[in-house]
């Protein structure tokens, strides 16, 4: 049997020690935010959870998150693997949970290529590495034996528990995974840098700009707002236009990101020449949402379409968002942007 010197017995009791402290919180704080959606039958009936079907929820949640995370914090070689049920930015931050977590030694590779498996992630042709295609490359391969990690694990970051943390908590957590997103992720596409430059001194720097992430209003999107509803057209524009007012700038804009047909019909009737939008692929609410088109139909374009509104949604003066992970994403890239979540009923 080898020699273990001292000093890496003491390395790894720390990594040990630290990966159950860590697993500990986050279970703790899944089982304060589990579910993380609201239950429904069909497309047409819902209803709440009830308590044991809660408690449940809770228990199975907090269980498989404390033993994600301490493999997470306590494996030499992870792959993050994307998760092919959903879209680009919550595949990123799922990317971002995980980095977070890793110990200093750990050997990391981010493995986003498809393989035709993806219901909501298909940025190209199967075969594709779609993180090659927009950010530097973390990692050149997958470490033989690696923990292979595609369970979400800071719950605050999914569905509902976006509206989990406030206050303190939540500034917490921005700065906190600020800092990692500075350590790890450089975006290197050349059309997202080029056009995010290019649309930010065009129309939006040096005056007060107020980003708005309208998504669209069907079911299952509604499902993971906390209050179970996608705030109207109406009260959002009502919030804009009051905030616009707020704002006592005179050459005030909208910067809108969204995949709503019907939201950049209303906010350019509402707001003119003060309404800055992306030309996009978008949907309605009737219909599924963008990132769940068919083989074929998205390519790696399309994620470029939305890391470039996401990056300048970033660099608005305040946020106008539901709950969703380009929202999300964005304040963790600026953790100084004003947030302002607007609910159904139009209250923050």
């Amino acid at each position: 049997m080898p020699h273990i010197s001292d000093a890496t017995f003491t390395s790894r009791a720390k990594v040990h020690v630290r990966s159950i402290a860590q697993a500990a919180t986050d279970a703790g704080r899944a089982w304060a935010i589990a579910p993380t959606r609201h239950f429904y039958r069909d497309e047409k009936v819902r209803r709440p959870f009830t308590f044991r079907e809660r408690l449940s929820i809770k228990y199975k949640s907090a269980k498989t998150v404390f033993r994600y995370s301490r493999w997470t914090s306590n494996a030499p070689a992870v792959v993050i693997q994307r998760k092919g049920r959903e879209g680009l930015l919550a595949n990123v931050l799922h990317v971002i949970e995980v980095l977070h977590r890793l110990r200093p030694d750990a050997n990391v590779h981010v493995d986003w290529k498809l393989d035709g498996s993806e219901w909501g992630f298909r940025y190209g042709a199967v075969g594709s590495d779609v993180w090659a295609g927009l950010f530097r490359p973390i990692g050149t391969s997958s470490p033989p034996g690696a923990f292979r990690s595609s369970q979400g694990i800071d719950l605050a970051l999914w569905g509902s528990g976006k509206d989990h943390l406030s206050g303190k908590a939540l500034q917490d957590q921005r700065n906190a995974y600020h800092r990692t997103i500075a350590k790890w992720i450089e975006v290197t596409n050349p059309n997202v840098l080029s056009r995010t430059h290019k649309m930010h001194a065009d129309m939006i720097k040096g005056r007060f700009c107020l980003g708005v992430h309208r998504r669209v209003g069907n079911i299952g999107v509604s499902e993971l707002q906390k209050d179970g509803k996608v705030p109207t057209l109406d009260a959002l524009l009502a919030r804009c236009d009051r905030l616009l007012h707020l704002s006592g700038s005179a050459d005030a804009a909208i910067f809108l990101a969204t995949d709503d047909a019907d939201a950049v019909d209303a906010f350019q009737g509402a707001f003119g020449p003060r309404l800055i939008v992306q030309d996009v692929k978008r949907t309605t609410a009737s219909k599924r949402e963008v990132h769940f088109g068919n083989w074929g139909t998205l390519s790696l374009a399309d994620a470029e379409d939305v890391l470039v509104d996401t990056l300048l949604l970033s660099r608005c003066n305040a946020l106008v968002h539901a709950s969703s992970s380009v929202s999300t994403m964005a304040s963790l890239l600026n953790p100084n942007l004003t947030l302002i979540r607007l609910y159904e009923a139009g209250a923050d």
